[in-house]
């Protein structure tokens, strides 16, 4: 009996979907992504073997099986959530707390802007965030799930949620004014300003490095200006001052914005990305949480050609 029931995330889907009219919609009623609504949509279909919606002419409808299962099946979980609603209120004990370490820059820039959903999401829970700078911090021995990156270490239990992705970034502006190709070479970083960040972890690639594994010579400069951490170096290539270095998952705002435009070649290193560790596996409090985040993690695309072609 148990085998022949589907997920109770692809029936969430399916109700909140029929429900609005809309995958997109289900998905920020979900706090989740579209992509995700849709596969789980499409697994409930394979799971019956027969459409629930018609996709046909560009609209969302259900079909005459979808509306009978909507009928059946909306009502029971209507139910469900609100009787689990109503003890989780009568639960008595504070809310469980869930730290979560990361290093500062993807705190900073990826999961503090997703702070808000990852709320919603889970608004029994108490959830803060510990920026570390160092993968070796002895803070990081306290946190219940941690997002490190750097190279694979076979002596950690992680999962890789990201491999490593870096292309130089500059904003439109800068990239009309100064003529920046899509896919830049030796002769051209001789005559644009390269942003620097003031590194001292060999984790993070500098330019000088960057530009072995592109294959590029970096030009000398001897009066050289570097800043003190990533979120100010950014802030420089919004302001038009240059190129910088950007990770995917640490300017992906950026890029969809259109604030920064992805420029070629991108470097990537063997077993190089973002790992996520949980300190107790298999806890029902932490385990939801950490799909959350492997959902939202999505791999960036870097450049290609077209993404800088808007300055021209």
């Amino acid at each position: 009996m148990h085998h022949s029931l589907p997920s109770m995330k692809s029936l969430v889907a399916f109700v909140v979907t029929a429900r609005l009219g809309s995958m997109t919609a289900a998905a920020d009623a979900e706090s989740t992504t579209q992509p995700t609504i849709s596969q789980r949509i499409r697994g409930l279909e394979e799971h019956f073997g027969l459409p629930l919606f018609d996709r046909r002419g560009g609209r969302l409808r259900l079909t005459a099986q979808g509306e009978r299962f909507y009928r059946e099946i909306a009502p029971s979980l209507d139910a469900l959530r609100e009787s689990s609603d109503r003890f989780m209120q009568q639960g008595q004990g504070p809310a469980p707390s869930v730290l979560i370490a990361a290093d500062a820059g993807f705190t900073h820039l990826w999961l503090l802007p997703r702070l808000p959903v990852l709320k919603r999401a889970f608004p029994e829970y108490n959830i803060r965030l510990m920026p570390i700078e160092r993968a070796d911090d002895p803070e990081r021995l306290a946190a219940d799930i941690t997002i490190r990156f750097g190279p694979h270490a076979p002596q950690e239990e992680e999962q890789l949620v990201a491999r490593e992705a870096v292309f130089p970034v500059c904003s439109h502006e800068y990239a009309r004014q100064h003529d920046v190709p899509e896919t830049l070479t030796s002769s051209e970083l001789v005559r644009l300003s390269l942003l620097h960040q003031d590194i001292r972890n060999p984790r993070w690639l500098d330019w000088a490095q960057w530009c072995r594994h592109a294959g590029l010579s970096l030009p000398p400069s001897e009066d050289l200006f570097a800043y003190h951490n990533y979120a100010l170096l950014l802030n420089a290539a919004l302001a038009h001052h240059g190129v910088a270095l950007g990770w995917s998952n640490l300017v992906e705002e950026y890029l969809v914005t259109g604030q920064l435009v992805a420029l070629g070649p991108q470097v990537t290193r063997e077993s190089y990305g973002y790992w996520l560790g949980v300190k107790h596996h298999r806890s029902a409090v932490i385990e939801p949480i950490r799909e959350w985040l492997l959902d939202a993690v999505q791999p960036v695309v870097g450049p290609r050609r077209g993404d800088a072609g808007g300055w021209r």
